[in-house]
């Protein structure tokens, strides 16, 4: 019986020694896989019940495999920017398929190679697809299924998870919302001179408009501003800190000279152009420019409301365009007035509905930017512009929720001279920032370390659009290798826990990294003589085993 025993002995010794040379084999041929993690062989013995203190019955030897999920393999520098790793604990979440139905297995990688395919989705080199918790704006997670309104991260399924598609980033644009100037106002101007600063700013569109910005000196140490709206607008709104109208500007662009037929309803006065069909004929000029000039004359000789100087509202030619009429509401008593170009049948001006043009609510005394007598800045009366009826069909500029915000005026502090200044020099532009940017179109990708991606923009602008989960495993060690260097949970490993990558247990992700096979090529080459030597040791077993089972046989006969 225990010559028997040492025989199968022997032959466990072969069984367990080969597996340990398949394990050697499999991480020496996976060296330069990315994220492969080595196995280890252990061995374990199989002891037969020993039924007698004085016979020995020989049980064996049995091979253990055990994978080293949880060594951290060396990270790598890549050139691509969706090369992806992971330091510290955790997974990336993966699927066979680029849109997963119920049938596709989401499956679990450390293999952060990935890049772009066909249609824009991103998978590694295996063929396993990233998938990403989509993301709003401003980077909160947000359920893939659009039926839904709350996002729950602890779920994989398709009504949270998606597979990242860089193709579906659009180009993107940026409404200005904040302008900030600086200058020097010369402290020996003469009342009534005059300085400008032109400045661009950005639709929602992403279209760049400009606008001027004119300081006059309306007395020592005090200057006044106006802005004319820019072309393709309406009207042109300025207020102060309170939200109160400092000023209100509005225009008429005209494009052609208009017809015989027009007229246009200013203030309740109807103005045509010869056919007599409002209270006020105006005659058409050779050039649209003197149409416009002389309608300017009918309307500051016809509607007291209108004239020049302290009078509480003015119509004149733009400084700018001579075929422009620009409307203000500068001293404030003269209330709202409305101009509505909806007659002209022409179509000879740029505007096609009706605005109003503000009253102003700013006490007349209160000028835009006042001044100490140290040239720093005591107060400023402007605070925010308003802009409406952009014609290339961007959103008003008015804080309503469905459209942009007011642009704010930033002029420094007060007491400060880190912006306007008044100081005996000669005017000087120091400074113009604002905020905001034309179209841009899709550049690439950031990647944060609590896996945020972010789209880049070659005009500069950011945008989230993934947030990169991590899986967590109690037991690692106890995940189910696959085909594709990818694992699958199993009782032994414990169910997965999704987390925000950076936080708790979960590793960072570093972009255009890879993590490194965790072989050691000398350890190997090392483990395979002493698996070479143990298996050889273990056939000298089964042959001696032999000899004396044949010397047995021998004394039958």
């Amino acid at each position: 019986m225990s010559l028997y025993g040492a025989l199968f002995s022997g032959v466990s010794g072969l069984t367990a020694q080969s597996s340990a040379m398949g394990a050697i084999s499999d991480n020496i041929t996976n060296v330069s896989t990315i994220g492969y993690k080595n196995t280890s062989v252990d061995f374990q013995t199989l002891v037969t019940k020993q039924t007698s203190t004085t016979f020995y019955s020989a049980g064996g030897v049995q091979s253990r495999p055990r994978g080293a999920n949880d060594v951290q393999g060396l990270l790598q520098a890549s050139t691509s920017q969706t090369d992806i790793s992971i330091s510290g604990s955790g997974y990336f979440v993966v699927n066979e398929a680029s849109r997963p139905t119920i049938s596709n297995q989401y499956l679990f990688t450390r293999a952060g190679s990935f890049y772009q395919d066909n249609e824009g989705f991103l998978y590694n080199t295996a063929g396993f697809y990233l998938q990403g918790w989509p993301v709003d704006a401003q980077g909160n997670v947000i359920p893939a299924n659009d039926a839904l309104t709350i996002a729950n991260q602890n779920i994989i399924s398709t009504d949270y998870l998606e597979t990242v598609n860089l193709s579906r980033v659009g180009g993107t644009a940026s409404a200005t919302t904040n302008i900030s100037i600086g200058a020097n106002l010369p402290s020996n101007d003469a009342v009534g001179d005059t300085h400008r600063t032109d400045v661009q700013f950005f639709d929602t569109l992403g279209n760049a408009n400009t606008i001027s910005f004119v300081y006059t000196k309306a007395a020592a140490n005090e200057w006044d501003l106006s802005i004319e709206p820019p072309t393709g607008t309406n009207v042109l709104t300025l207020y102060d800190g309170n939200g109160d109208v400092y000023s209100s500007t509005g225009q008429l662009e005209f494009t052609t000279q208009p017809a015989t037929t027009d007229t246009v309803t200013i203030n309740g006065t109807v103005y045509d152009f010869g056919s007599g069909a409002g209270a006020v004929t105006v005659a058409l000029g050779t050039t649209a420019a003197a149409t416009v000039s002389a309608l300017a004359a009918a309307i500051a000789a016809n509607d007291a409301a209108f004239g020049t100087g302290t009078t509480s509202n003015t119509v004149a030619v733009s400084a700018g365009s001579s075929t422009t009429l620009v409307f203000g509401n500068l001293f404030g008593g003269g209330g709202d007035f409305t101009v509505d170009p909806s007659g002209f049948a022409s179509g000879a001006v740029t505007q096609a509905t009706a605005f109003t043009v503000q009253d102003r609510a700013v006490a007349n005394a209160d000028r835009a930017i006042e001044f100490d007598s140290d040239g720093l800045p005591s107060a400023f009366n402007v605070a925010e512009i308003e802009i409406l009826g952009f014609a290339n069909g961007a959103a008003d500029m008015d804080n309503a929720t469905a459209n942009s915000p007011r642009m704010d005026i930033d002029f420094g502090n007060v007491g400060e001279a880190n912006g306007m200044t008044q100081f005996g020099a000669e005017f000087s532009p120091t400074f113009i920032q604002q905020n905001g940017s034309r179209f841009g179109t899709f550049a690439g990708v950031s990647i944060d370390v609590d896996g945020l991606m972010t789209a880049l923009f070659d005009n500069g602008e950011r945008r989230p659009i993934f947030k990169i989960p991590i899986a967590t495993f109690v037991n690692p060690n106890g995940l189910e290798g696959r085909t594709g260097n990818v694992w699958n949970s199993t009782e032994r490993s414990g169910d997965y826990t999704l987390r925000v990558a950076d936080n708790g247990p979960a590793g960072q992700v570093i972009q255009a990294a890879l993590e490194a096979s965790t072989v050691d090529i000398g350890e190997e080459f090392t483990n395979m003589i002493v698996v070479q030597r143990a298996y050889s040791a273990s056939t000298k077993i089964i042959s001696t085993a032999d000899s004396m089972l044949e010397e047995l046989m021998r004394t039958k006969r």
